[in-house]
């Protein structure tokens, strides 16, 4: 018991780190951006990017993940005719899935950008970053490639040096004074074409330097092979990616470039709280795995009644503070322009306390080998995330969007509770969680309290607030007997043994 709470308190520790920097500079491009455009600009720019976003998901028809898992098993074979015949395969149904599908972007640009986006500059938008699709195709087959081979270093630079990329072209053609949004396209184009210049030469002579003198061989079994594989992947992937778009689709639809713009600074914001799970699963599924093969039941049920209690007590805090203080946030981060967007934020920070203890919950799927109980649960809320939408959107704006995800979240969450009783006896910490909901009301009272007895300078008066309310909320967990110092110094013993 010790060894697995030290290899998870600590591993969970180092994912955690790595996917804060990695998310830091996809954030921080999304700031200058907003920063850089107007509101409306924004909006259209995010609208048009997570249209393409959801095409550019099925047009790839799963076999560019396929590589994941097929050249691991190719290696194994020592068949290196058989990698650079599935890498050959999926390079040639990119290419044609993604000239098919520009193909459509610019026969319907016009159309699209009056009845859909409801802008005429969405045309332009539209054929810019269908071309930065496009070849962007190419560099996730590389990306994959370099997974498939376990070269995890090569795997994450490419993302980061992507970020760095856009960045600096983004804040190079914005203080010379070029039109915003084409600099904001031309910027997902030209990193792209940057990163397969520089990375295809790596792979080709570092990583995979027999591609040349290997075969090429044409075989239908491999073909459908991995095309199977590839439609398994878009099959339990699918229902993920329309919960995460569906929101910014309605919106396109049923509201104005604004409140997508609006929602597109909440909505990324509150999702930093999605680290948590991210990291976690990075160790729970493996240890998962393990014990289950092991029959270890007894090691499962603990630990995750552990992740039931120990999360929920340090995000609750993190999002009411997020809910306390979301004008500030928002005008730090975005500008002044950007606060109406506050109240969706509240509602979306609430959703994320459910995303936590959803997200324990299909990491213990994944781990049993069971992910097709997790694409059941996604594949539910996204339809409800849908209806909601519909209903909500046309009534209360960018609020519904936000009250839609975040019941999709609750709905996530309780389903998974139901699920994993039929694999593990857990004994869901109710009470925690209550008591724990408890202090964190209190915390949140004497946040507002505190904001409108102060008058201070701004930074001054919410590092008071936040000190005191942060004492009180952990007072409160004493008290309660939310934790105790026994329990602390236990886990302390098992971290360090």
């Amino acid at each position: 018991m010790a060894n697995y709470t030290k290899l998870a308190i600590r591993g969970t520790a180092i994912v955690l780190v790595i996917s804060l920097f990695a998310g830091f500079l996809g954030y921080l491009v999304r700031l200058v951006l907003a920063r850089g455009l107007t509101v409306e600009d924004f909006g259209l720019f995010n609208s048009v990017f997570s249209f393409l976003g959801l095409i550019g998901f099925f047009k790839s028809l799963g076999f560019d993940k396929a590589l994941i898992k097929f050249i691991p098993e190719f290696r194994h074979e020592k068949r290196n005719d058989l990698i650079k015949s599935s890498i050959i395969y999926v390079a040639i149904i990119l290419l044609v899935t993604n000239l098919l599908v520009i193909a459509i972007v610019y026969l319907l640009s016009s159309y699209l950008s009056v009845k859909f986006f409801h802008s005429e500059q969405a045309t332009i938008l539209l054929k810019l970053l269908a071309i930065a699709f496009f070849i962007d195709s190419f560099v996730y087959v590389i990306r994959f490639a370099f997974q498939g081979f376990k070269e995890m270093a090569y795997f994450s630079i490419v993302e980061v040096a992507r970020m760095l990329l856009i960045l600096a072209v983004v804040l190079t053609g914005f203080k010379l004074g070029y039109g915003r949004l084409p600099t904001a396209a031309f910027a997902y184009i030209t990193a792209p074409l940057i990163l397969i210049i520089a990375f295809t030469p790596i792979f080709l002579k570092k990583i995979f330097p027999e591609f040349a003198a290997s075969s090429l061989i044409f075989d239908s079994l491999l073909f459908k092979k991995i095309g199977k594989y590839g439609l398994f992947v878009v099959e339990t992937s699918a229902a993920g990616l329309v919960l995460y778009y569906t929101d910014i689709m309605a919106l396109t639809y049923f509201s104005n470039l604004r409140g997508i713009g609006l929602y597109a600074a909440a909505l990324p914001t509150v999702k930093i709280f999605m680290f948590f799970p991210r990291a976690i699963g990075g160790i729970l599924i493996p240890l998962t795995s393990e014990l289950w093969a092991k029959g270890r039941k007894d090691l499962l049920k603990a630990g995750i009644e552990s992740l039931y209690k120990y999360p929920f007590i340090i995000i609750v805090p993190l999002v009411l503070t997020m809910f306390s203080f979301a004008e500030l946030i928002l005008n730090v981060l975005y500008g002044s322009s950007y606060i109406p967007a506050a109240a969706a934020m509240r509602i979306l920070s609430i959703g994320m306390i459910f995303a936590v203890i959803y997200g324990t919950n299909i990491d213990f799927f994944a781990g049993i080998g069971k992910p097709q109980i997790t694409t059941k649960i996604v594949y539910t809320a996204a339809i409800v995330n849908f209806m909601a939408n519909i209903i909500l959107i046309p009534i209360i704006g960018i609020e519904g969007a936000a009250i839609s995800t975040t019941l999709s979240y609750l709905l996530m969450m309780s389903m998974g509770l139901v699920n994993i009783r039929k694999f593990v006896n857990v004994s869901f910490p109710i009470a925690v969680w209550l008591k724990t909901l408890f202090a964190g009301i209190i915390f949140t009272l004497i946040i507002w309290v505190l904001k409108k007895a102060l008058e201070l300078n701004v930074w001054v008066e919410t590092a008071i607030v936040l000190l005191i309310s942060s004492l009180a909320y952990l007072a409160l967990l004493f008290l309660l007997k939310i934790i105790d110092l026994e329990e602390l110094k236990g886990i302390y013993k098992r971290l360090v043994a």
